[in-house]
């Protein structure tokens, strides 16, 4: 991957796991605010052109499972910080999180963003985090991806900017 080049490219960017979009944003929105574990550990990798400045690294534990075989629920669980953190919610692994609707066309496929993360926190005994106001589930036959074109065939997808627009 080279996501400082996607970062120019293109208008919309979806970060793909394993065949499943993790998140879909504007490419603005989603280089300057992540939401999902595996894009913030992605985002993370960026190399920074400065010597002396470092960036903090979301370094992941475990394998890359097989596409083949991919894990049950999230298919980013096995792998997933957040779910660590959380003290590994069966949620994760038992059902597939739908992309979720966090403002504008900011989309995030996790179980503890979005609306419904303070019912996902709850089921396992911890506070709400943050409010996301008024935000909707969509689904993905909902979902208008446009032009698609493969960077990386598993993990990002890079929706570029029409002809007309350059």
């Amino acid at each position: 991957h080279d996501l400082s080049v996607v970062e120019h490219i293109s208008d919309r960017v979806a970060v793909m796991y394993l065949g499943r979009i993790a998140e879909l944003a504007d490419r603005r929105d989603l280089f300057r605010h992540q939401e999902h574990p595996y894009t913030q550990a992605l985002m993370s990798a960026i190399p920074v052109p400065d010597p002396t400045l470092r960036r903090q690294r979301v370094i992941l534990k475990g394998d890359v499972p097989s596409p083949v075989n991919p894990p049950t629920g999230c298919r980013f669980h096995p792998r997933c910080p957040l779910r660590q953190e959380l003290g590994d919610p069966a949620i994760c692994a038992e059902v597939v999180p739908p992309l979720i609707v966090l403002g504008g066309e900011h989309q995030c496929a996790c179980h503890f963003r979005g609306p419904q993360a303070e019912v996902s926190r709850r089921s396992v005994g911890l506070t709400p985090a943050r409010d996301h106001g008024d935000r909707r589930v969509r689904g993905d036959d909902a979902l208008d991806l446009g032009r698609v074109d493969v960077v990386a065939p598993v993990m990002i997808t890079s929706l570029r900017r029409s002809m007309t627009k350059m």
